[in-house]
């Protein structure tokens, strides 16, 4: 635990750095495109490119991880229709996104997602151990361990002042690029995000705006003329890559 304490402070500045409160952040320009740092699953040769937004410290992304990503990963990743970058990013609380991050670039470079799936599958487990005052870091020495890591190596990692850098760097990153919630998703070079029916007008009347929906560079995305639930589901997740890959086919 000494080692995560002595990390909060770089970590919070990260997680200021990370969180832009204006409500109408936009897509940066060249958000949507793979960079030489971005980690990536699929095939070259995929129709579609989608980058996920996703701190380790974020529950939405565990269930998203651990509940969404298995169909994409078995229906498009392996069967080359899509390629899949993770942008990792932080979120309260800092030193357990800082982390994940640092862990999940500390063993070898193959073993990258699956350090990404244990980190999310066990994050219910770092969470209770640090409210319990346990040892968090002999979880992660066990996560490490699992992915062709070491206890050794991690601390050497967690020690070391350029990855708490690549930290901050990544925070700074995602807040340049416009995003300001996790797990938020580039999909065909536009964000995908959940919003409100009218949002997209600029009103942001919560009071007043329609049901939740997803919506497609700030607008609502219509899938055969009808706009699509707001839902971080199979069924949903599914549908919207279909649909992208229709249009991929159509543009072809």
């Amino acid at each position: 635990m000494s080692v995560l304490r002595n990390l909060v402070t770089s970590f919070a500045l990260a997680a200021a750095l990370a969180l832009p409160g204006a409500a109408e952040a936009q897509l940066a320009d060249g958000a949507g495109e793979l960079r030489p740092t971005d980690r990536v699953t699929g095939s070259p040769d995929a129709d579609l490119l989608i980058i996920e937004y996703a701190s380790f410290a974020c529950p939405h992304c565990a269930s998203f991880q651990t509940e969404i990503w298995p169909m994409i990963e078995s229906e498009f990743v392996e069967t080359g229709l899509v390629r899949y970058s993770i942008r990792p990013m932080v979120t309260s609380p800092p030193q357990i996104a800082g982390a994940g991050i640092i862990l999940s670039e500390c063993i070898p470079d193959d073993r990258y997602f699956d350090a990404v799936d244990l980190l999310f599958a066990e994050q219910g487990t770092i969470f209770q151990t640090a409210r319990d005052g346990g040892d968090v870091l002999g979880v992660y020495n066990r996560i490490a361990a699992a992915t062709g890591g070491s206890a050794e190596g991690l601390l050497a990692c967690l020690q070391d002042p350029a990855a708490n850098e690549r930290v901050n760097a990544l925070a700074i990153a995602a807040s340049e690029d416009g995003i300001r919630s996790t797990p938020s998703f580039i999909i065909d070079g536009a964000l995908l995000a959940i919003g409100h029916e009218g949002e997209e007008s600029g009103t942001h009347n919560h009071a007043t705006a329609g049901p939740t929906i997803f919506l497609h560079g700030g607008e609502p995305l219509l899938i055969n003329g009808e706009t699509v639930p707001g839902r971080l589901d199979e069924d949903s997740f599914r549908r919207i890559i279909l649909h992208f890959l229709d249009e991929s086919d159509s543009a072809d």
